[in-house]
């Protein structure tokens, strides 16, 4: 008798801990769908609000509601869903700047440490370097601005101002602020028109504008006459782009490596989640165009090299055609 209702105590036990089990997966699999659906909506509305081209932002909402209708994303994680979105947005509109991330929320008591303070900001600048034959290197790795950034980038210039020729390496280069290169810009062009050379429309805007950040020529080394090399691959990016793209349009540089991300459309990005979820989400949406005065763009082209390089010492390679140039 004892050891029948040991049996069943048993019995009933694990069937309790198979539906508490059960139960537990099921809100799991809950709170992710209701995570997606939150990201769903707020995207949508985003589109609708941000997107420069109105039609075609309608044309992705309409396309997100299908997907969501026809259970795309049911049973995904919120991980999945947000790169299954992300694929989709790049792929209809062709512009690499879309992106939709989900990640792990900090647990709170990690929110709430003070961030460490940064002795070691480089201003967007990796390294800066005179190297063989009076040839200065400036390894730009991204696109910061700013009072502390510009000073950064002005002691770079300073250190390589007596040169032969730069050589401005934005390899990698996932851009940032256009107003670095717009910086940067004023002390390699003596002459102010590559400033009115990019225009720039953005949502809600009927009218074409200039785009270029202007700086007056501000104290630093004057570079105008000095031979620019600069060095581009896949991986150069948005602001980065334009740097070169400028350069080339104005016929003031070398351009060489390989063609560019082809990433030309600039937005806003913003962080969101729900209450008590412990997935937060990314998204950046384009919200401007630019373009040359005459419209040649960058956006799904990129900026193509003068010079291809096909060694696997890119910087050595680059050394090499300088030097055949004088």
């Amino acid at each position: 008798m004892i050891k029948n209702l040991n049996l069943n105590v048993l019995i009933l036990f694990l069937f309790i801990g198979i539906q508490l089990s059960c139960a537990q997966k099921k809100d799991e699999k809950f709170s992710a769908q209701q995570d997606i659906r939150m990201l769903l909506s707020i995207l949508k509305d985003n589109l609708a609000k941000q997107y420069f081209d109105k039609p075609k932002a309608d044309a992705l909402v309409k396309k997100l509601t299908e997907m969501e209708t026809e259970k795309a994303f049911e049973g995904k994680t919120s991980e999945v869903a947000a790169q299954m979105i992300t694929e989709m947005l790049r792929k209809e509109t062709k512009d690499k700047h879309f992106n939709v991330i989900a990640y792990p929320i900090q647990p709170e008591q990690q929110q709430q440490q003070a961030p460490a303070t940064n002795t070691n900001f480089t201003g967007g600048i990796a390294s800066t370097k005179i190297i063989k034959n009076n040839i200065g290197y400036i390894k730009w790795d991204a696109c910061m601005a700013g009072p502390e950034a510009f000073s950064k980038l002005r002691n770079a210039l300073e250190l390589v101002k007596d040169c032969k020729e730069l050589i401005f390496d934005i390899t990698d280069n996932p851009g940032g602020d256009g107003a670095s290169s717009a910086f940067i810009n004023q002390f390699l062009y003596k002459s102010k028109d590559y400033q009115t050379l990019l225009i720039k429309k953005c949502t809600g805007e009927t009218e074409w504008h200039q785009s270029e950040v202007i700086f007056n020529y501000e104290n630093g080394p004057k570079l105008f006459d000095k031979p620019i090399y600069i060095l581009v691959n896949d991986k150069t990016f948005s602001a980065a782009e334009y740097f070169a793209f400028t350069a080339k349009e104005m016929k003031r540089a070398t351009i060489i490596g390989k063609t560019t991300a082809g990433a030309g459309n600039p937005g806003s990005g913003m962080n969101f989640s729900t209450p008590n979820s412990e997935i937060g989400f990314f998204m950046f949406i384009p919200n401007c165009q630019i373009t040359t005065r005459s419209g040649h763009s960058l956006e799904g082209v990129g900026v193509q090299p003068d010079v291809q390089l096909k060694s696997t010492d890119w910087v050595n390679e680059t050394v090499e055609y300088v030097m055949k140039q004088r």
